[in-house]
């Protein structure tokens, strides 16, 4: 199984070449949660590229976060952004104030969660996760920005060692629209050590036929609490990108 899904991963790649407290994945909800009195420290920076002809929808994220165990089952988050928008992005009535490059980068918005997992140890494990996302002022005025709630159904299963399989569904409002999504992913370790680099894909979209790719690979940076994940996605008609650098340390 392992050799048939690194040769997957291999050939999928070339081809190809919104959570933020993931703790297995880069993009999707994972099944796994902190331990009663854990905490995690997740730190995150995303470079976007909204439509590969226009250089003004881009925009990057910096994203600072930690996570707290409760219980064994039931984990808090919170994490905030820190983002630089193209002038594309802003509101109409106030693009003059900022053309050519758009405004310096400010803080735009925070989010807290809770994730509880209801079973452990069946064939497939199940948990979930609500999640308030607040903008902050200046994203109010120059984004238009809106508050998220999303709820997200997670299924994941465990094969091998230390190889897994997880689909996310997830309904939300953002302000007045409706989120509608899912995620796929899958990953497995690449060498010797179970406990080594891994590799996985993961499937994002919605129900309206959007979709992207995201490979991805995760490493333990010299001890098995300090992971480092990074990956590469491509929407579906290649031109929307974004690239990921994540590093997760658990205390």
């Amino acid at each position: 199984m392992k050799k048939v899904l690194l040769i997957f991963l291999l050939a999928v790649i070339p081809y190809f070449c919104f959570s933020h407290h993931a703790m297995e994945y880069i993009e999707i909800e994972s099944y796994s949660t902190a331990r009663k009195g854990e905490f995690v420290f997740h730190l995150h920076y995303d470079y976007m590229v909204d439509d590969k002809d226009n250089p003004n929808l881009d925009h990057w994220e910096f994203t600072p976060g930690i996570s707290y165990g409760i219980t064994d089952r039931l984990m808090f988050d919170f994490h905030t952004h820190f983002s630089k928008f193209g002038i594309d992005h802003i509101v109409e009535d106030k693009k003059s104030l900022y053309e050519p490059f758009g405004p310096s980068p400010f803080m735009e918005a925070g989010a807290v969660s809770l994730q509880y997992r209801f079973t452990e140890g069946w064939f497939i494990n199940i948990a979930g996760v609500l999640t308030y996302e607040f903008p902050y002022q200046r994203s109010r005025e120059l984004l238009d920005g809106k508050e998220v709630y999303e709820g997200t159904l997670i299924l994941a299963k465990d094969f091998g060692i230390h190889s897994n399989v997880t689909l996310n569904l997830t309904y939300g409002k953002d302000g007045e629209e409706e989120i509608k999504e899912w995620g796929f992913g899958v990953k497995t370790p690449v060498s010797c050590d179970p406990h080594g680099i891994a590799a996985g894909i993961e499937i994002i979209g919605d129900f309206d036929g959007n979709w992207s790719v995201l490979p991805g690979v995760y490493t333990p940076l010299g001890a098995e609490n300090i992971i480092f994940k990074t990956g590469l996605e491509f929407g579906k008609n290649l031109d929307n990108m974004r690239a990921n650098v994540t590093l997760m340390y658990r205390f």
